[in-house]
């Protein structure tokens, strides 16, 4: 299969002239990891199809603020340790030096098992005051409780992917992270779920725990010269690399799920499960830049590593072009049926067609900006992603505080969609002040050409 995908994407007149050097292996790994994704997001759609069906507005509604929570969670958990396994990894790999890469992962995995550990025996024991007093859904308290549980096991898979992508082992991460966890949901989904939120979220679980343990075998397996390493990394490095990406993570992930969190307070269960479910499908639009980002983050570490520049501008400008390009004709499909695309989740799902539309525009920004947030982590620039991420944070909440009392749905949908946008068009400048690399299209830059 990755002989015929490596002819065809040769043989494609878009990408002739391309497929050469730097950008031709960010090109070949991105087809190879998008093929897996957009496996991973029909599998995905696919779950959250089941899920309305089974459990209707309310139930889905539940089900999210559970996985809202557990995502809040898992980032505060993983310590923002999954770029810095990444980045450290990556550059280790890349010279050869197989102690840096062994210690950086013994000491990065060991910490955030311990604190994702600790986090999920605390949100289990508080799951009943956390769905009663702060989101008034008693119902939620179950769920929740599974969630819960969860976190640790999706903390180490995530890191795992991370670890893996280092290597560039891009279709282990892929397989990790897009595959196997929304295959294995959907499958405990069709064998288990009635009509209970409760269900799902525990089918979730058990999907979480096998992937971990899949993500190990996958790291054990890519890794033999390892065993014999002895492993050396500073604890300096891991601290000065992680803090300010935890920071970062932590931000990113509150503006990402903040409309969610405000709308499991103040709304239904019903327009709760609507507007999760319009969110996780315009994340469609992204599919592009994760399956890019899988191979581009390592490999900016490396030319970054080694100071090509000139290779690295390349590589970063004609992957966003390319990237824009494909992301188009699905942007294209969200703003002309999205009132088909929710309906197919059932009638009362029709509802939310603007807030699809409205999303998959910020998505959209997101995509055609390009790899900017891993251009600046790569390339050490971790303190202004962490500013970056505080200051879109900060926008979002006022935003949320402002138009979703009178608005409700569609002003968390516009929040969120701004917020989306505003965090890539902000990375955007930073890497041309810091890189002198403009990743926008040649039209949106006027006379300078970076």
């Amino acid at each position: 299969m990755e002989k015929t995908l490596e002819r065809l994407l040769k043989n494609t007149p878009i990408l002739k002239g391309h497929m050469e050097g730097h950008l031709g292996e960010i090109l070949y790994g991105a087809a190879i990891s998008l093929v897996l994704r957009v496996l991973g997001a029909g599998l995905a759609f696919l779950f959250n199809w089941i899920l309305a069906r089974r459990c209707g507005a309310d139930g889905a509604g539940l089900y999210y603020l559970a996985l809202t929570v557990l995502t809040l969670g898992t980032v505060v958990g993983k310590l923002g340790l999954d770029n810095t396994l990444l980045r450290f990894i990556a550059a280790g790999a890349a010279v050869r030096n197989w102690a840096s890469v062994k210690g950086v992962y013994q000491k990065g995995m060991a910490l955030a098992l311990l604190a994702s550990g600790a986090l999920s025996l605390v949100v289990f024991l508080a799951a009943g005051p956390i769905a009663e007093k702060v989101f008034h859904k008693p119902e939620l308290t179950g769920p929740l409780r599974w969630m819960a549980l969860a976190i640790a096991p999706m903390s180490f898979l995530t890191l795992q992917a991370e670890a893996l992508k280092g290597l560039k082992r891009i279709k282990d991460s892929v397989l990790v992270t897009n595959v196997a966890l929304p295959a294995l949901t959907c499958l405990g989904l069709v064998l288990w779920l009635k009509s209970e939120a409760q269900e799902a979220a525990l089918v979730y679980l058990l999907a979480t725990v096998l992937t971990a343990l899949l993500g190990y075998f996958l790291w054990r397996a890519a890794t033999p010269r390892l065993v014999e390493v002895i492993p050396k990394f500073k604890n300096k490095h891991l601290i000065e690399s992680g803090r300010p990406l935890f920071i970062t993570t932590v931000f990113e992930t509150l503006t990402q799920w903040m409309s969610m969190f405000f709308l499991g307070i103040w709304a239904t269960k019903a327009e709760v499960g609507v507007f999760g479910t319009a969110l996780r499908v315009s994340m469609a639009v992204s599919v592009i830049l994760s399956a890019v980002n899988s191979i581009s983050a390592p490999k900016f570490a490396e030319l970054y590593k080694k100071k090509k520049m000139k290779d690295l501008d390349h590589a970063a400008r004609q992957s966003a072009r390319l990237m824009t390009l494909l992301a188009g004709p699905i942007l294209a499909v969200f703003l002309i049926f999205p009132g088909f695309i929710m309906g197919l989740f059932g009638p009362d799902f029709r509802s939310g067609a603007w807030l699809l539309a409205i999303m998959a525009i910020g998505q959209f920004v997101n995509v055609a900006t390009g790899s900017v947030g891993y251009l600046l982590i790569m390339s050490g620039h971790e303190k202004l992603i962490q500013n970056r991420a505080v200051f879109i944070a900060l926008l979002c909440l006022v935003l949320n505080l402002v138009l979703i009392p009178p608005f409700g749905t569609m002003g968390a949908a516009i929040a969120t969609s701004l917020g989306v946008a505003a965090t890539n068009l902000i990375a955007v400048y930073l890497v041309h002040e810091k890189l002198e690399i403009w990743t926008v299209p040649e039209i949106f830059r006027g006379s300078n050409n970076g």
